[in-house]
């Protein structure tokens, strides 16, 4: 093998490497003769064909494997030599071959930075503390109770108004005939609910029992099936029974329905409930200050293939989300978004790295235990396929080794935590929440795009983090 670097810039390498003809050759032979045991060509026996003879007919059915092989195998050999790791598989290009002469490729890719020490104690994140007060645990057992009504039929007369369930029986139409998915028998609809086409629910206030209304609608222009998008429908809908949803008493009773000795046992409950979730808030705050925080103090150069990795996963998401008919930042152009974006993917890129170096340094070891429970979490993400998705795992064993990039950022996130300094200040629990769904509060694809100026930067450094550990 003979090696010609032609370019060691910054994290950037390429190299030029030739294979001698007669090597090729003898792999080409190999391959042959392998080939040989299991061909069949009448007047000879399999495994008894001459190689002239197997080199005329199959050299060229065989070439791309062989040269696959010896690609990967020099590559590796380079890349041992050399002591480096490539951040992304490594790009290869043939540039020169031809049947019995030397095999001529190049192969570039970029390395992993130097990633410098940062003390951590030098960090300075302000904790949000907080107390929960018998009103705040009241307003969280009248959400509970608000969950769990009691539905009472309304007297015959009655008319139906927002926030009471209907059962009806309706057929759509447009221009006079049924559509598909257009009628439903015994369907059960709260008013104000916004489950049906805007204006429907509507028109529907102040019906009674017995009542027959022709309810006319018009589809979205952007709605999903797009044989309605845009067309007005009109349905023949009867209203059978009119409910009225009644609150039940938070008491003793209550608590005893949902397995708690008494109301005292469950207040508690829901309190315990309460700090782990509150308590879950101030970490992620806590977290997005410490990934800020780190950005501005760690200082290296990043392999433009990951953020280029990086760049196009955030690009795809926009792209799927606008085919659901999202437009996420509407208002920017392309070229706007694309640099903004840009800068969210060197963050991403930037974390990552400094995660796994942290975690490789601290010697952070992921047990087989933790990622058992992590396949189980991503199960329980998908009710009624859960069996389906841990056989995925099980049969998949290197999609199960991608879950580690995740927990190895959150150990790495819980060292450093234990490490800064804090300035605690005590905050309302409508901050802490309201503070969460502010962060919740844009369109998908817009969430994966800015999830990183967001704080929640969990999916973002993952990948990197596992890639480099």
């Amino acid at each position: 093998m003979q090696v010609t670097e032609l370019e060691n810039k910054g994290l950037k390498r390429q190299y030029k490497i030739i294979i001698a003809a007669d090597k090729v050759g003898e792999q080409m032979d190999v391959e042959l003769k392998v080939a040989g045991e299991r061909i069949k060509i009448p007047g000879f026996r399999p495994g008894f064909i001459p190689m002239k003879i197997l080199r005329q007919r199959y050299s060229a059915s065989v070439q791309p494997e062989v040269l696959k092989r010896l690609i990967n195998q020099h590559t590796g050999e380079l890349l041992a030599e050399k002591k480096i790791r490539p951040a992304m598989t490594p790009h290869i290009a043939i540039d020169e071959y031809k049947p019995n002469s030397d095999l001529v490729f190049t192969v570039a890719f970029d390395v992993f930075p130097e990633v410098p020490e940062v003390a951590f104690e030098k960090i300075t994140l302000e904790r949000k503390t907080y107390d929960i007060g018998d009103n705040d645990l009241d307003e969280a057992m009248a959400r509970i109770a608000e969950t769990s009504p009691k539905l009472v039929r309304m007297d015959a007369g009655s008319k139906a108004a927002l926030g009471n369930a209907l059962t009806i029986d309706f057929k759509g139409m447009i221009g006079g005939s049924l559509f598909e998915g257009g009628s439903a028998s015994d369907f059960r609809l709260e008013l104000g609910s916004g489950q049906f086409i805007e204006g429907f629910e509507d028109q529907l206030v102040g019906a009674k029992e017995g009542d027959e209304r022709k309810v006319v609608v018009t589809f979205p222009k952007d709605y999903p099936a797009k044989n309605l998008a845009g067309k007005e429908a009109t349905f023949d809908t009867k209203v059978k029974e009119i409910y009225r949803k009644d609150l039940p008493e938070v008491d003793d009773s209550f608590a005893q329905d949902r397995g708690f000795g008494d109301l005292k046992a469950f207040r508690e409950a829901v309190k315990g409930q309460m700090v782990k979730e509150y308590d879950m808030l101030v970490r992620n705050d806590l977290k997005k200050q410490l990934f800020d925080a780190l950005e501005k103090k760690y200082d290296f150069d990043l392999p433009p293939s990951m953020v280029d990795a990086e760049f196009g996963n955030i690009w795809d998401r926009l792209k799927e989300a606008r085919m659901r008919g999202a437009e996420p930042d509407e208002g920017k152009s392309d070229a706007e978004l694309q640099d903004e974006y840009k800068k969210i993917a060197q963050r991403r890129v930037k974390l990552g790295l400094a995660l796994a170096e942290i975690g490789g340094k601290n010697k952070i070891q992921i047990s087989r235990d933790e990622l058992t429970r992590a396949i189980v979490q991503q199960a329980t993400q998908y009710p009624g396929q859960e069996q389906k998705v841990m056989e995925f795992y099980r049969n998949n064993p290197e999609r199960a080794e991608e879950l580690r990039g995740p927990i190895l950022e959150e150990k790495a996130v819980d060292l450093i935590l234990g490490k800064v300094q804090y300035t605690d200040k005590k905050v309302p629990l409508k901050t802490l929440a309201g503070d969460d769904e502010d962060e919740n509060s844009d369109s998908d694809a817009k969430k994966s795009a800015k999830k990183s100026t967001k704080g929640k930067d969990k999916e973002e450094s993952s990948t990197k983090a596992k890639k480099k550990a």
